[in-house]
């Protein structure tokens, strides 16, 4: 009977060698210095902002311990991915920091440095350093992501306009339904709809293209990704630019997969699932009412669905949702973490 490997077999230092060493573009310009020195040494051009976000997943908290550390590695990159392009920027260079136990299988770490790479080469990211210690608790990933943006042009969320018109890419809803659906929470009999839910929750899909779109074209005035779900998000870019907004629930895009789930029992449970459940990674931004062909022009070039979906208000960081003209009040909003 063979004995699995684990992480300490190799080592910190052989297993970034071996594992995370490779995740790196072929010849990549942009990198001076990458994994292997104290610190990564990176090539801005002038005339460049340099934009950095960071997220953080937990065992236990974000991620099962059965979970495919393939399809860990590969939505771990595409989340941090997600808010380069609500910026309106393009994705460079990322930083991880892995906390793991010493008793971690060595199959896992190569698995997820495997979900790591194909999201690098997917969306052409380098990994260019980072930190990797022996937990005595659950696995701790944290990514930092760099990307850029030319000076003074990424969107912001705090310069929504009343009047403006409210946007969405995609469909909304999926991720928390497919979620529901693994935890027994929501019954779904079509095998190809579970698929599909399935899979937007586990491999989101940042919307790099529209963002810088809407950052070409300057039609966005303010923009965020879903990330906490639709009604929370949009509060925050009330809250920011200091205005109100009024959110259409019946113009909400649906997959056909969602809309069969809310065609069944229970329906108003399931649309609050919809608009509260979160982890789309689709964009919400607000844009003049004036700009109907540039909507079009992006969604024909980029492929990618834009709905407009209520309009800014006066107020003060309300989120009014409407059902059928009238005022509809949620159970709950969105996710929070404390």
């Amino acid at each position: 009977m063979s004995i699995e490997k684990t992480v300490s077999a190799l080592g910190e230092f052989q297993l970034i060698e071996t594992l995370f060493s490779r995740l790196v573009m072929a010849d990549d310009k942009r990198i001076i210095k990458g994994v292997g020195d104290d610190s990564a040494v990176l090539n801005i051009p002038r005339t460049q902002h340099l934009l950095t976000t960071t997220d953080t997943l937990i065992e236990g908290v974000h991620f099962n311990s059965d979970t495919d550390p393939f399809i860990l590695g590969r939505k771990a990159l595409r989340v941090n991915l997600s808010d380069i392009a609500a910026m309106g920027g393009v994705p460079h260079w990322y930083v991880l920091s892995l906390a793991i136990p010493s008793t971690t299988s060595l199959k896992w770490a190569e698995e997820f440095a495997r979900g790591l790479d194909e999201a690098g080469k997917r969306f052409n990211v380098s990994l260019v350093g980072g930190d990797m210690v022996a937990s005595t608790g659950p696995i701790i990933i944290t990514i930092t992501l760099n990307g850029l943006v030319g000076e003074g042009r990424a969107i912001m969320r705090s310069s929504a306009q009343v009047g403006d018109r409210i946007y969405v890419t995609g469909t909304i809803g999926d991720s928390a339904l497919g979620l529901a659906h693994r935890l027994g929470r929501v019954k779904i009999s079509d095998a190809h709809h579970i698929e599909f839910l399935k899979h937007r929750h586990q491999i989101p899909e940042p919307r790099l293209s529209v963002g810088k779109m809407l950052q070409d074209t300057a039609i966005a005035r303010s923009i965020i990704d879903v990330s906490d779900g639709l009604v929370a998000d949009l509060e925050h870019i009330c809250s920011a630019s200091g205005v109100g907004a009024r959110l259409h629930a019946d113009k909400v895009p649906l997959s056909d997969a969602a809309r069969a789930v809310l065609d069944g029992d229970d329906t108003n449970r399931m649309m609050q699932m919809v608009l509260t459940g979160g982890e789309d990674y689709e964009l919400i931004f607000t844009a003049s009412a004036d700009i109907a062909d540039a909507i079009s022009d992006i969604t024909d070039q980029t492929g990618v669905a834009l709905t407009e979906i209520g309009e800014i208000v006066k107020g003060e960081s309300v989120v009014t949702v409407c059902r059928d003209g009238e005022p509809w009040v949620l159970e709950r909003g969105g996710w929070k973490h404390f």
